[in-house]
């Protein structure tokens, strides 16, 4: 019995040396860092190991509000519309506005233009023209080789279609028609002007196929501003010679409160909107003098009463007075520029009418004096001793027409302000 409980105890301290060294050496492989494996996730029996088995189950299924439920549907793409920049409005700015007086390539001078070449006539003021953003004359004559003359010997003009040529290299954009020589040589040859005109890409005003075309408004758009020119005539013309609703013509106006006249003056209301600026032609007046008649004043008051914003006169021949009138300028009579009255102190003296205007109107104007002599125009220059005195006699003719209006030129031919010298005590004697 003493062996047997001996051995019992001997096997009982075994037992315990054994589990004591197995938990130090659990202890000793937990404090080296090695972390003992997780438990598998396995259905399947394994091996006794002392250590409880751990099922994981599945993350329970979570139903979202319809809202916000997830999808896997790949998204429609957002078209996305980049606003255009806004326009920006067109920058305007000024225009030069070469204006010349009666022009008419007909007779002696179309038999030098036939021999020294169309632009014979033109020579000295091309360059002053076709620098010009617009240049515009007085057609004073029609542009055919048809019919006979309507007028007295002497007093009917037709112009060669060839001469067109001459007109268009130097620079000529435009004519007025609205005048007493458009129809000279009759319907047929006022037909052909329009035609010819045409043909050459001279474009005109102041005559037409029917009234509403004879009346109507040229617009041409330069830099910006829009410039509107329109044409009447008063001087006689015989009924057949006017513009009708169903007969090519002239637009004849008659005198200031006509019918005819206050009918055209509704249609400059309608073209002030139409248009930046508006030049009105008034063919009126007597010839070979200075002096404006109370008609030309009247009416051209009216014209800018109604919209227009510088008015062109013509017909005199001669140079005549420029005014203000509420603010506008009214030029009288732009006198000649290529016509027959040569080398003589009325008729000869001419210029070319340089105008400046942006789109509130009238900005300023230059005189380029010229003079007419060997069939052409001649370009005068300050200090220039072509023609003797010609310049400064062009300039002293101006002062002395626009001095009384407060209108004064200085030397190189720019419009100022007259200013009255004061009075001294000799001339208040």
């Amino acid at each position: 019995m003493k062996h047997k409980w001996l051995i019992a105890v001997f096997a009982a301290v075994f037992l315990l040396a054994v589990a004591v060294g197995v938990a130090l050496r659990i202890g000793m492989k937990s404090n080296d860092g090695v972390v003992p494996e997780p438990p598998q996730q396995s259905a399947a029996t394994e091996p006794d190991t002392g250590v409880p088995s751990v099922t994981v189950s599945s993350a329970p299924e979570i139903s979202l509000p319809p809202e916000t439920e997830a999808t896997t549907a790949a998204a429609e793409p957002v078209e996305v519309t980049t606003p255009a920049p806004p326009e920006e409005p067109e920058e305007s700015g000024t225009v030069r506005i070469c204006i010349g007086g009666d022009t008419s390539i007909d007779g002696e001078f179309a038999d030098f233009a036939a021999q020294k070449g169309v632009d014979y006539p033109w020579e000295e003021i091309s360059e002053v023209m076709s620098g010009a953003d617009i240049a515009v004359v007085n057609l004073e004559t029609c542009v055919s080789d048809r019919g006979v003359s309507e007028k007295k010997e002497g007093y009917g003009f037709r112009t060669p279609p060839e001469m067109l040529e001459g007109f268009v290299n130097a620079g000529i954009d435009a004519v007025n028609l609205a005048n007493n020589h458009t129809r000279d040589f009759g319907y047929d040859a006022l037909l052909d002007t329009f035609e010819n005109l045409g043909s050459s890409g001279i474009e005109y005003f102041g005559a037409g196929n029917d009234l509403s075309e004879a009346q109507g408004l040229l617009i041409i758009e330069k830099n910006g501003v829009k410039v509107g020119f329109t044409g009447a005539n008063r001087v006689y013309l015989s009924d057949s010679c006017a513009a009708s609703e169903d007969h090519a013509g002239v637009n004849q106006i008659g005198s200031a409160d006509s019918s005819k006249t206050l009918a055209y003056i509704e249609k400059l209301k309608e073209y002030d909107s139409m248009c930046d600026v508006l030049i009105v032609f008034l063919h009126a007046g007597e010839e070979e003098v200075f002096e404006v008649t109370d008609y030309q004043k009247t009416v051209s008051r009216k014209f800018i009463d109604a919209g227009a914003d510088i008015v062109v006169g013509g017909h005199s021949h001669t140079l005549q007075p420029i005014e203000f009138y509420s603010g506008k300028p009214i030029i009288y009579s732009i006198g000649n520029l290529i016509f027959w009255h040569v080398d003589d102190d009325i008729d000869g003296l001419a210029a070319v009418f340089d105008i400046t205007v942006d789109k509130s109107g009238f900005v300023g104007l230059r005189l380029h004096p010229l003079f007419i002599k060997n069939y052409k125009v001649y370009y005068l220059k300050e200090g220039e001793r072509k023609f003797g005195t010609r310049y400064p006699q062009i300039l002293e003719l101006m002062n002395g027409l626009c001095n009384p209006y407060g209108l004064a030129f200085d030397g190189e031919g720019n419009m100022t302000e007259y200013i009255a010298p004061p009075e001294t005590p000799e001339a208040a004697e």
